[in-house]
């Protein structure tokens, strides 16, 4: 086996961006959800490591939040929690709570140690690690691991290869070779995807509450006994349980997700470049059976079908940013990037209210209420109401700017990449000089984004790449001049000095894409518009940190579509300008509006269990008139997938 070199873009280390401007109030508010998520203190008990994968998956976040942050109190609270990890192991290495045996806590929290290590150099990290996986190495076995734990097995590859690359012993590859064995076969399902339709057609609610009932209970303690209840040989040998536990583990979205970046970093790991398509084969696949305006594809949270009401687990989600982060940097692949920046600018800004004080674990694309009482009929768990409590969503939400802050500028060699767009400080070091750049820009609300090198120890001679999003044409503007154009990737070489900069300016139109249900969705660049819908916001007399959203205005609304493209509007849109204020996605002044002649649908009725999806043949008002549309992150209740309208 070929030790594993890292040929691609390099992310720049953990800390060397720091978000600016709009980015950086939407991280504060971010950070604010810690606040309330707290010591989850039904994981931490007496000083220990209780239970759960959610404890290393919350201080995951800290530890990125708190290096983009430069916060420390944040770094302080990381480090008492790291302490836990720490404390949990045994003499043989292994670690983890107390009350489980489950693999999936450990598989987080090797996750969590990595990034720990990436983000402070912490002498304890590798020598934990490299003995924590030499008792995997000796004691694992497929047996022993059941549900997502098994499915999840390579998300410790970072961590084996981080060990490897210090070490260069042999039998760390022995065990990313015997760990991908032992793991569903991501691998064949990312090179002929075969779940093609919603989740439902392949396994039965009777057969998954069955197999959660036995699998899931195997790690619980009971009455808080140290006592567990374990899968008989006759269980695991079963055929029907083996069928029935591969399409429960391969159709949850949190798996798919994940599951995205292991053939391009398991490819990097044993020095095969070829795998690192199988990655954009899976994208493609989801993108195209089970794809949503969000960027994000429909899981609810198992995968529910392109043609459904646009149903996203935000944790889920969270994870395809993350694989999709991973991707990007492994095979250079831009138009990646666009359904980064639609998740981030979408799913995660549209999954709570504007200053995080309130989210949802499930966005909807439409959505005219937000309550306990609305629930999808074949959702796993509750999954439509906003809440104040620590949340799977929660959770996630803490780590989603910071791995968007990660895709900004990459390196190779002297080269710099920039590939996301967001207002920024980052600290680079190219063609051996170190330079700070700055970003300044209001994109995705605004047109233009300017580089200046604020700070530079040489003069090095550098090729500058940079992303075009999109359906937008750009130019690059340097000493007043166009330097270069294009809808796709430009690139230009210069010397780099204190004083420099450049200026991206891009033309951004309004587009209307078609949906694979029928409907259009607008698009201005890769903020989804919705139409703006007041609402009332209450408290749920059932649960005080439970809140009910409900709209107040008319919503069965459609933009008037041009007969003659109905993939352009009747007329162009009138946009009204607002400042950027300190809340970047406030509902009450979002950074801009879009005024639209639009008509009413008279036969979309309120749906208790559709969430607004609308009937087969709709019937439009004769009369038009003006609608204001808003980016989807600015909204609560929301109409993002219309009926084709045609004049």
């Amino acid at each position: 086996m070929a030790k594993s070199v890292d040929k691609n873009l390099k992310k720049l280390p953990l800390g060397a961006i720091r978000p600016q401007g709009w980015l950086l109030d939407q991280m504060r508010f971010a950070s604010n959800l810690q606040k309330r998520i707290g010591s989850l203190s039904g994981l931490v008990k007496d000083g220990e490591w209780n239970g759960g994968e959610s404890l290393p998956r919350y201080v995951r976040g800290l530890i990125l939040l708190s290096c983009a942050l430069d916060d420390k109190n944040l770094k302080e609270k990381v480090s008492s929690f790291m302490s836990l990890i720490f404390a949990s192991a045994n003499e043989g290495g292994d670690f983890g709570p107390k009350n489980t045996s489950s693999l999936t806590p450990k598989i987080e929290a090797v996750k969590t140690l990595l990034t720990y290590y990436e983000a402070t150099d912490n002498e304890r990290v590798l020598p934990f690690l490299k003995k924590f996986f030499k008792s995997q190495f000796n004691t694992y076995s497929v047996s022993s691991s059941w549900y997502d734990s098994r499915a999840r097995l390579l998300e410790e590859i970072c961590a084996i290869e981080a060990v490897y690359r210090e070490t260069d012993l042999e039998w760390l590859q022995d065990l990313g070779e015997k760990l991908r064995d032992s793991s569903n076969d991501w691998f064949k399902l990312a090179n002929r995807f075969p779940y093609k339709k919603p989740y439902q057609r392949y396994i039965s609610q009777t057969a998954l509450k069955h197999i959660q009932k036995q699998v899931l209970s195997v790690d619980c303690a009971k009455d808080g006994a140290k006592k567990h209840r374990t899968l008989t040989p006759e269980y695991v040998n079963n055929q029907w349980h083996k069928k029935k536990h591969k399409v429960a583990v391969e159709t949850r979205g949190v798996n798919l997700a994940k599951a995205i970046k292991y053939p391009a970093v398991y490819g990097r790991f044993i020095g095969d470049d070829n795998l690192k398509n199988l990655s954009l084969k899976l994208v493609c696949a989801l993108e195209k059976r089970h794809g949503t305006p969000l960027g994000m594809f429909a899981c609810t949270p198992r995968i529910a079908g392109a043609k459904g009401v646009g149903a996203v687990d935000v944790e889920a989600g969270v994870e395809m940013l993350e694989s999709l982060v991973e991707v990007v940097k492994e095979t250079r692949s831009y138009e990646l990037a666009d359904l980064i920046e639609r998740i981030v600018f979408n799913m995660v800004a549209g999954a709570s209210f504007d200053d995080c004080s309130a989210v949802q674990d499930m966005v909807f694309v439409n959505q005219t209420e937000a309550s306990q009482a609305r629930k999808l009929p074949y959702a796993d768990e509750d999954n439509a109401f906003y809440t104040k409590k620590a949340s799977r969503g929660a959770i996630a939400l803490l780590s989603a700017y910071p791995l968007f802050l990660q895709t900004a500028c990459m390196v190779k060699d002297e080269q710099l990449n920039f590939i996301t767009y967001a207002p920024c400080t980052m600290d680079v070091s190219v063609g051996g000089f170190s330079l700070t750049i700055s970003e300044r820009t209001g994109y995705p609300f605004r047109n233009a984004v300017v580089f200046k090198v604020e700070q530079a120890d040489g003069e090095p001679e550098v090729k500058i790449n940079f992303r075009v999003p999109k359906n937008t044409y750009m130019q690059l503007i340097s000493g007043g001049q166009i330097v270069a154009s294009g809808s796709k990737e430009i690139s230009v070489k210069c010397i780099l000095k204190a004083g420099s900069t450049f200026m991206l300016k891009m033309n951004i139109p309004l587009t209307v894409e078609e949906n694979a249900d029928g409907s259009r969705s607008l698009f201005k660049g890769n903020l989804l518009m919705a139409l703006k819908l007041p609402c009332d916001v209450t408290q749920d007399s059932s649960d005080r940190r439970t809140l009910i959203v409900k709209c107040s205005k008319k919503w069965n609304i459609a933009p008037l579509l041009s007969k003659k493209s109905s993939k352009k509007l009747f007329e162009d849109e009138r946009v009204v300008v607002h400042d950027i204020s300190g809340v970047p996605f406030a509902e009450e002044q979002p950074p801009f509006e879009l005024k639209i002649r639009s008509k009413n649908v008279l036969n979309w009725d309120y749906d208790t269990s559709g969430f607004e999806s609308f009937p087969k043949k709709c019937s439009f008002s004769e009369e038009s008139l003006e609608r204001t549309y808003v980016p989807f992150g600015c909204t609560l209740t929301r109409i993002a997938k219309f009926p084709k309208c045609l004049k």
